[in-house]
């Protein structure tokens, strides 16, 4: 679309990052790298008509939307299988691991429980991307703010299921280090991720204003209301008025009542994003259409009928797989000499999210950079102001101790990763140096994590070694005895 053709187009800057040319998957802009006006006659790739370019645009898409209640077994398979982007159908290899995790479960729990563990732990993937991939086509019936609020709400439902079973397994070490691991995701490894991923498809992307204030803010509370518990307790312990367990009381029950303030704080952003001031939310879903309009918009989707149909079946899946590898975590710690945080703060939040992970990183590449970032500090601030206080509230309920008391090197950890990103995201501009700078944060507390000693083990070598000190003094002292009724009996 040029001069030449009688249409005198004023390209926006969003629109200016589309190069010439198109890549192979289809995955294109259908107007060649400039969308048309809303008042302009569509040319071209478009055809001439009377249509409006975004009359035809909302055309192809409704196109697309079938009945609600219809139910085609065959398009429910051949539409799930392509997904919403290639990263995401890739994890459809995986899924001959359900099956045979959960066989493994009930035929070699006992003789093979590494098995059981890798194999439920693969097929995470797969049944998460069910059950992302089934609620996000619900959301082709709502509007746009409501539509993407629920596809990061749909993450949360695998991190609630994997703590929840942690948490009635008595697992609080593992549980508080998947709440805060699954935050070091979003905000090092998939951030740095989508910035290297962006950096080297655009070369320099740009955030929209609203993503970093709003972000920015809810993701400075939200660090302040989970570490606070932690420093708490840090404080108070080595006072010589108060013990360890009453230190602990305090710190679960200042731990109950900060998480009630965590969850009103969450339901007042979701009124902020969703209602008073979706404005800004909708703008920035609509600049990253108006940036790429492709296959991804125009494909078939699922029905409602459809849509519950493949989230049911995503939903029982996550259950079971999650419940089998949760099972085996002790063991697997005890016996091949994993450390416990690392298993909780680096392995399990990498089988959380995945879907919504490789949907951010197809985002970043596709230059929608504001709602891959989106997807990152939406997700963080999710699991700090609702997943986080959630758990406790839980824990609460059925009379556990849980609580919020984080070590002290994570929850730091976790104020310099916040403090990290927001600098990074400051001038409003992303490249791959700052993504590889990221991932290097994330690398440093993988390794940290890795070489945490677990403290049952620590506490049974200090018991160990305490025995054997004490069996040494008492040979020595039966030494000294002997030495002293020899002497008497040679007087």
């Amino acid at each position: 679309m040029s001069k030449d053709q009688g249409i005198d187009v004023n390209v926006t800057e969003p629109e200016k990052v589309w190069r010439s040319g198109s890549r192979d998957d289809g995955s294109v802009s259908p107007t060649g790298g400039q969308f048309p006006r809303g008042d302009e006659e569509t040319i071209g790739f478009w055809r001439t008509s009377t249509k409006t370019a975004d009359d035809d645009h909302a055309e192809r898409i409704a196109e697309g939307i079938p009945n609600p209640f219809r139910f085609h077994p065959v398009k429910i398979v051949t539409i799930t299988a392509k997904s919403t982007s290639r990263l995401s159908s890739y994890t459809h290899v995986l899924l001959p691991a359900i099956p045979v995790g959960i066989a493994l479960w009930y035929t070699s729990r006992a003789t093979n429980p590494i098995l059981v563990f890798v194999f439920n732990f693969i097929a995470m993937i797969p049944s998460g991307n069910l059950l992302a991939f089934g609620a996000g086509e619900l959301q082709h019936r709502l509007p746009k703010t409501l539509g993407a609020s629920l596809e990061i709400f749909t993450g949360a439902i695998v991190e609630i299921i994997i703590c929840v079973i942690l948490l009635v397994d008595h697992q609080y070490e593992v549980v508080r280090a998947a709440l805060l691991g699954s935050m070091f995701a979003n905000l090092l490894l998939i951030s740095g991720a989508c910035f290297l991923a962006g950096g080297i498809a655009w070369k320099e992307q740009k955030i929209a204003p609203y993503v970093i204030e709003v972000s920015s803010a809810a993701l400075l509370v939200s660090a302040v209301g989970t570490v606070a518990p932690s420093l708490f307790f840090q404080t108070i312990q080595y006072r010589k008025d108060i013990n360890e367990h009453r230190a602990e009381m305090r710190v679960l029950r200042v731990s109950r009542v900060v998480s009630i303030g965590l969850l009103f704080s969450y339901f007042c952003f979701l009124f902020f994003q969703l209602h008073t001031h979706s404005a800004g939310f909708h703008r920035v879903l609509e600049r990253a259409e108006s940036i790429y309009v492709g296959r991804k918009q125009y494909r078939k989707k699922l029905s409602v009928l459809e849509a519950l149909f493949v989230s049911i079946v995503g939903l029982v899946c996550v259950s079971f797989c999650a419940y089998f590898l949760v099972r085996e975590i002790p063991g697997i710690v005890e016996e091949h000499d994993i450390s416990e945080l690392f298993m909780g703060l680096i392995l399990v939040p990498l089988i959380e999210k995945t879907s919504e992970h490789l949907t951010a990183l197809n985002q970043a590449w596709d230059n929608q950079i504001d709602l891959a970032i989106y997807h990152c500090l939406g997700s963080t601030i999710q699991t700090a102001l609702l997943v986080t206080p959630l758990i406790v509230m839980v824990g609460w309920a059925m009379d556990l101790d849980m609580d919020l008391n984080f070590q002290l090197f994570v929850a730091l950890s976790l104020l310099f990763a916040i403090l990290v990103v927001g600098n990074f995201m400051r001038d409003g501009k992303t490249h791959w140096l700052k993504g590889i700078f990221l991932l290097m944060v994330y690398y440093v507390l993988a390794v940290a994590a890795f070489n945490d000693p677990n403290e049952k083990k620590e506490a049974w070598g200090m018991a160990v070694r305490e025995g054997v000190e004490a069996m040494h003094h008492a040979a020595a002292a039966a030494k000294v005895r002997e030495g002293h009724k020899s002497l008497f009996k040679f007087l």
